[in-house]
């Protein structure tokens, strides 16, 4: 029997749907959709089109609005790298983000701090793994050009107040990112009421194919101008050169229909099962769930467990259930996950941190087998009887 797939917030499981879509794009669309001069390319070019116009209808955006990327990484290296140039000309060199971004924003911030002149502000998070307006309020000033907080954490699956902090984000003037990866599945966005200006997500992280993401950049008032990262062919209006990938680009629209469609019922069933999983791992001694748990996503589990060694209950288990520890793990040691760092410090607690993602196909008997698992799994671990 396979082991539990719990690592969703990773990478989902592809929907069935969205793979028969896709395989049918990789059999029908040869041709580059840039070679529209002849039948093959244009019919291409009417699929990207569509798929676009699906994506643009879903958030609420004008299609011109939708640029095709590689992924969320991608579509936020050219958020950020891309915005400052005109920020920085208009004066407006400083950044302001939180501590517990994915390194997709870390870094690009990093980078520009340490090349371009940018002046990056990181806002704390206390133990309840949210930022709040008012921190990034308090830090906005004359010379802030832009605010990126992500919707959702990857790592603790903690809700950010996304729609209070891009409320007083226009309020001051200031352009708002956020990267929406780990909330589109379980949380509908809207870009045409809401103060958005732009926002990232990617197939993978809603039941659709990997390497293929998107970025909506605003260009109704105040119109959002970006300087392109990559450079070659001027795809994608100038912004995104290189050869569409239609397939991915097909199949990335049927996952988003499909996850749009279906969240409700997702969120529902999910919840329900998180919940029994959450009551299951609560029984163990020693364990207790991380972040402020009013506000998190119906699908994600963060959960410490004292004295366990995240390397040790990943081997151990490695049958049973596919997980996360919310450390990076290598053969020979483990670094803390910045996020749990930025919650707890550098204290066993973070040190001994995990991460269970369900997802659409998660079962109640995977619920209970995983339950199983961690029971025994810990408890072998702290008797020091292994295997």
């Amino acid at each position: 029997m396979s082991p539990v797939y719990l690592d969703n917030n990773a990478s989902t499981q592809m929907d069935p749907a969205v793979i028969d879509v896709m395989t049918a794009a990789m059999r029908q669309f040869h041709a580059n959709p840039s070679s529209s001069e002849h039948v093959a390319g244009a019919a291409a070019m009417q699929a990207v089109e569509e798929a676009r116009g699906v994506i643009a209808a879903g958030i609420g955006a004008r299609p011109p609005e939708i640029t095709f990327c590689a992924g969320s990484t991608e579509a936020n290296n050219l958020a950020l790298l891309g915005a400052f140039p005109s920020l920085k000309k208009l004066g407006r060199p400083k950044i302001i983000t939180s501590a517990i971004e994915h390194p997709s924003v870390l870094a690009p911030l990093n980078w520009l701090q340490s090349n371009c002149g940018a002046s990056v502000v990181r806002i704390p998070v206390g133990e309840s793994g949210r930022v709040t307006a008012e921190a990034i309020g308090d830090e906005i000033t004359e010379t802030t050009g832009l605010v990126s907080v992500m919707a959702a954490n990857n790592e603790t699956g903690i809700v950010q107040p996304i729609e209070e902090i891009a409320e007083l984000c226009a309020e001051r003037g200031v352009l708002f990112h956020t990267d929406y990866s780990q909330a589109t599945a379980y949380r509908s966005l809207n870009v045409q009421t809401s103060n958005i200006h732009m926002a990232s997500f990617s197939g993978h992280k809603m039941f659709g194919p990997k390497g293929i993401g998107v970025l909506y950049r605003r260009l109704r008032k105040p119109q959002v101008e970006l300087t392109p990262v990559i450079h070659g062919g001027g795809q994608e209006r100038g912004l995104r050169s290189g050869t569409l990938n239609t397939p991915a680009i097909v199949a990335l629209a049927k996952a988003f229909d499909l996850a749009a469609r279906q969240r409700s019922k997702d969120c529902v069933a999910i919840a329900k099962r998180r919940e029994r999983l959450v009551a299951g791992l609560s029984g163990i001694d020693g364990v207790r769930t991380n972040g402020d748990q009013e506000h998190v996503l119906p699908n994600t589990v963060s959960f410490s467990a004292e004295g366990v060694e995240p390397l040790a209950l990943m081997r151990q288990l490695c049958n049973d259930v596919v997980f996360s520890a919310s450390s990076a793990c290598s053969t020979d040691r483990v670094e803390p996950s910045h996020v749990l760092v930025a919650m707890f410090g550098e204290s066993p607690r973070t040190r001994a941190a995990f991460r269970l993602g369900l997802g659409r196909f998660t079962t109640d008997q995977n619920i209970e087998l995983a339950i199983t698992a961690f029971t025994q799994g810990i408890g072998k671990l702290r008797s020091g009887r292994l295997g």
